[in-house]
């Protein structure tokens, strides 16, 4: 049984007062995913809930913001059991015995603390290097669309799976208002991948405050991100 500790001591640390929000070098690398676990009773995340905005228009950056639901509901009730539960998995990966917010995985492997802007920045970079496919994703008709993956040498299996992600959101956080962006609404599993070339039709299940989907194919056992691609509405 995994045990939660919830002491603020291991959730937060303070951001440094200079905040630089510049967005990573564009290049025609490969995507690169971008995982932010946030929460709008984390006292730590805003800074790092902002970056999201920088992030979501970066060139070849697939951003999702995945609120975790252990710290509470909020009147946003943002909080998703499946982004706590995705988290997990990645705290279980890198070793560490309690979760914290706000944390940043980029392309399933790297972690870095979401308002060290400068790290992450590096993280994706290096991610715009490693050898992630584009998935291609095209409307087909009545909310159908095509997805494919081209063939590529992979010894792996790989999870496939899309998430819906929301417009920005606009809430009452603490007295004040926050925006929060490419917030996950659904997180739909779509089977798995072995490096074939394959196409498929999917129905993401969108509403009038989707701005798009994801969809991800992710090493089993290591979590890394091996094909990725987005289409935004």
């Amino acid at each position: 049984m995994r045990i939660f500790i919830f002491s603020l001591l291991l959730f937060i640390a303070l951001p440094a007062a200079a905040q630089d929000f510049s967005a990573p070098i564009q290049t025609k690398a490969s995507p690169v995913l971008v995982e932010l676990f946030s929460s709008e009773n984390c006292p730590a995340c805003p800074p790092a809930d902002k970056y999201m905005q920088t992030l979501m228009q970066s060139k070849g950056v697939i951003a999702l913001s995945c609120h975790v639901d252990y710290f509470g509901r909020t009147s946003a009730n943002l909080g998703k059991k499946f982004c706590t539960e995705r988290q997990g998995r990645y705290i279980d990966q890198i070793g560490r015995k309690s979760y914290f917010t706000p944390q940043m995985m980029i392309n399933g492997h790297m972690s870095e603390i979401g308002y060290e802007f400068e790290q992450v920045s590096a993280a994706i970079v290096k991610g715009r290097s490693e050898r992630v496919s584009e998935i291609s994703i095209r409307p087909k008709s009545d909310g159908v669309y095509d997805f494919s993956i081209p063939e590529r040498q992979y010894d792996g299996q790989a999870d496939i799976w899309m998430a819906v992600y929301e417009k920005p959101k606009t809430v009452l956080d603490h007295g004040g208002r926050m925006t929060f962006y490419n917030v996950v609404s659904r997180f739909i599993p779509l089977g798995n991948w072995g490096g074939g070339q394959i196409g498929r039709a999917i129905y993401p299940i969108t509403d009038d405050k989707s701005a798009g989907f994801a969809i991800v194919a992710q090493d089993r056992k290591s979590g890394e991100v091996v094909a990725a691609g987005d289409y935004k509405f």
